[in-house]
């Protein structure tokens, strides 16, 4: 009789702890971290999925940038070495202008001046009965060329000087003009102006007298202006000499009229 009841109360009690609340709750904790841990799992997953997903996404993109730095630092290294063969091209082109030439044809001495190119070349002047250099180089300076120019201008201005009756005043004095413009030194632009100044004192004494010549009050008053003119041309002391005594020939002319 007592062994049942024992047995029946051990059954009630094991029922009882069985379905005690704490054994409830110790077992929605069991379950809710076997819930939980397969999720924990694919959320491992899926954030791995996803970085691998970036990485190799951004492989393609990594790959471009690659290229298109590659492509501008070749881009910048051509046009470095572009703008130093642009650089030499015209370097050459200046020194090449400053370069001359001398060549012999036909009785004449012909100057060829280098053009604004690395190799062209012009000619400039021809010099018919010139003499030419007894050794012709291959190149010339500036100040080797137009001393040879300037010579052969102011030797055509002589010849037309020694002309028979009136010089050609005009012809003369063009000659002297592109001998100026040949003139490399301070002593031959001086020399062309001394010689250019002769000229234009010889037509205004020559102008002085025509209208001298006229007899009348206005001629000879325009006499005396070109006398001032010859005047203010430098005139050595025989033509000084000489301006002084036409213009008081005019005066005493003029106090008679």
């Amino acid at each position: 009789m007592e062994n049942t009841n024992s047995n029946d109360f051990k059954s009630e009690a094991s029922f009882v702890v069985k379905d005690s609340p704490d054994k409830k709750i110790a077992g929605s904790h069991i379950e809710k971290e076997n819930n939980a841990q397969p999720k924990a799992k694919d959320s491992r997953q899926k954030r791995t999925a996803a970085q691998f997903k970036t990485v190799f996404s951004t492989i393609p993109g990594r790959i471009l940038t690659f290229r298109l730095s590659r492509k501008m630092w070749l881009s910048g290294i051509g046009g470095f070495i572009f703008a130093i063969l642009i650089g030499l091209v015209v370097r050459a082109s200046y020194h090449n202008v400053d370069t001359y030439y001398l060549r012999s044809a036909a009785g004449a001495v012909e100057i060829w001046q280098g053009t604004f190119s690395p190799t062209g070349k012009r000619r400039i002047l021809i010099m018919p009965g010139a003499q030419t250099p007894s050794e012709i180089k291959n190149v010339y300076a500036r100040e080797e060329v137009f001393p040879l120019a300037f010579n052969f201008y102011t030797q055509k201005a002589d010849a037309l000087m020694e002309v028979p009756g009136m010089p050609d005043f005009i012809g003369i004095k063009s000659y002297l003009n592109r001998a100026l413009s040949f003139a490399t030194t301070e002593e031959l632009r001086q020399t062309a102006h001394a010689r250019i100044n002769q000229i234009d004192r010889m037509i205004l004494f020559y102008k002085a007298d025509v209208a001298a010549s006229k007899g009348t009050r206005a001629g000879l008053e325009a006499a005396l202006n070109y006398l001032d003119q010859v005047a203010a041309l430098n005139p050595d002391d025989i033509e000084t000499e000489t301006i002084k005594k036409k213009k008081a020939s005019i005066r005493e002319l003029l106090n008679t009229l």
